[in-house]
């Protein structure tokens, strides 16, 4: 009553508040959320587009809990809303209450609200044709498939031609991967693929954009014999699109569509998409050359040695150089991964030189992207190429100017004096790491050196550590910096626990 009457019924942050309580007061009634339907429905029909938003979220919570209110309550309080030709903001609750009270109603109650849901897809106030457009997918989701296709399929394919507002074209492409996961391939040809294809096209932006965005999980809801047929077309305009936001978008997704269960085949890949990379690299954007840069560790794994020698190589020697430091970041970053494509024979001399160029990048992320990078290079490199070609800029590291990449130094250094063992690592690696502990180096350095110990311990016996690492931290207890002193007091501590 109170939210009916003067004076409360014009504050507006009262009537929110309201509309807030009654799913809490719910649980303080003794079941009987019957009552509060009333005020809700009151307040969902309101001007003020928060009170009407918390309204119908207090009347789900409440049906979620009583799912008996739905049809003896609900449907009838959502016919009353749709109903009201006072004002348009009745129709749009009720579009919003739709998907909730078509889930728990009767089966005979049903048919309504799916003629109900038409009407206000083709009401003539553009908000409320918006607000069921954007309820579609949630509505056809709890729809069987045949009434899908018996009353909401001519909705769905006109609202996909909405002339006048591109967000209810874009609600369409969200309700597309709903429905296509719900049809076969025949029912997909004859409904769904043509909504596809024009949204692809569509001369808003937006609904390009939500095109590329998704079109992975389009491709796994049609099914690999549709998606050659019908979607490779459109998905290479979409990587030639004029607006660089869809462009980028639509190169991001090539590594989900490999990722599928039934993933973009190696044909697919060579024949559809390759034949873009060249143009992609050069593009003016730099987020679309950061996004191809992302994707072409995963597309070179797929294509295999063969083809990415011939055809990526160049490209990844380029994007490398890129000089956006995103793009150097996000190539680098799959550095590892296309040396293992490549194998060691394919790409030694044309990468190993610019890996060796980017640790010295002005960017930290980089080169600490790049140490992370070290130990995969490593393992395929062996000893005698990584002594020669990686060891000095990788220990260069531990010297860096950024924590981070220091940091990231440091932790690799345990996996790679795994990789060649206790016998190396004691001969010829800690005699360099002792020697970066020095009195004139920054307590920085000497700090860096401390964190190392432990990680390069874990391959070394007893007698070994008393021999070369305990001297040192004994030393280092006696530095002049307190923080040094600190330091190695907690790595001796940590050696005592774990040794």
């Amino acid at each position: 009553q109170v939210v009916q009457e003067e004076p409360l019924c014009n504050d507006d942050e009262f009537l929110y508040s309201m509309a807030k309580q009654y799913a809490v007061l719910s649980d303080y009634i003794g079941g009987r959320d019957d009552l509060l339907i009333a005020p809700l429905e009151h307040l969902a029909a309101q001007e003020e587009t928060v009170i009407r938003d918390q309204a119908i979220l207090s009347l789900c919570k409440i049906i979620e809990k009583s799912p008996n209110l739905a049809s003896d309550q609900l449907v009838h309080t959502l016919n009353r809303l749709a109903n009201r030709m006072d004002f348009f903001t009745a129709r749009v609750s009720a579009s919003a209450l739709l998907p909730v009270a078509y889930r728990y109603a009767k089966e005979d109650q049903k048919a309504g609200l799916r003629k109900a849901f038409n009407t206000l897809c083709a009401d003539e106030t553009p908000m409320v044709r918006r607000a069921a457009a954007h309820k579609l997918r949630d509505f056809v989701s709890v729809c069987a498939k045949q009434d899908l296709l018996t009353d909401l399929i001519v909705t769905y394919k006109q609202l996909s031609q909405e002339d006048t507002q591109d967000t209810i074209r874009v609600a369409c492409v969200h309700a597309t991967l709903v429905i296509a996961n719900m049809l076969n391939a025949e029912e997909n040809k004859q409904h769904t693929i043509t909504a596809i294809k024009d949204a692809a096209e569509d001369r808003s932006w937006r609904v390009r954009l939500t095109v590329a965005k998704n079109f992975h999980v389009l491709c796994e809801a049609l099914g690999p014999g549709l998606t050659t047929a019908e979607l490779m077309g459109p998905f290479i305009a979409l990587m030639k699109d004029n607006e660089q936001e869809v462009r980028k978008e639509a190169v991001r997704v090539i590594q989900s569509c490999i990722e599928l269960k039934e993933p973009l085949t190696q044909e697919q890949i060579q024949q559809h998409v390759l034949p873009q990379f060249q143009s992609l690299a050069l593009d003016p954007s730099q987020a679309v050359r950061a996004a191809l840069a992302q994707v072409l560790g995963p597309v070179a794994k797929l294509l295999g040695r063969d083809v990415t020698q011939r055809q990526l190589l160049g490209l990844i020697s380029d994007l490398m150089k890129d000089e956006f430091h995103e793009v150097r970041l996000n190539i680098v970053s799959h550095a590892g991964l296309i040396c293992e494509v490549l194998t060691v024979d394919g790409m030694v001399q044309s990468l190993l030189h610019t890996v060796q160029n980017l640790i010295m990048d002005n960017h930290w992320r980089i080169r600490q992207s790049v140490v992370e990078q070290i130990p995969k290079l490593s393992r395929l490199f062996g000893l005698e190429l990584f002594q020669s070609k990686l060891e000095n800029i990788f220990l260069s590291s531990l010297r860096d100017s950024v924590h981070s990449v220091r940091e990231a130094a440091t932790k690799n250094l345990k996996e790679i004096s795994e990789i060649f063992e206790a016998q190396w690592t004691v001969n010829h690696l800690l005699p360099k790491l002792v020697e970066q502990y020095s009195a004139s180096a920054g307590y920085a350095n000497r700090m860096t050196t401390l964190h190392v110990l432990p990680q390069v311990s874990g391959v070394m016996t007893s007698d070994q550590l008393v021999q070369y690492i305990i001297p040192l931290l004994i030393k280092a207890t006696k530095d002049s910096v307190p923080n040094v002193r600190f330091c190695a007091c907690k790595t001796i501590t940590w050696m005592m626990e774990h040794r």
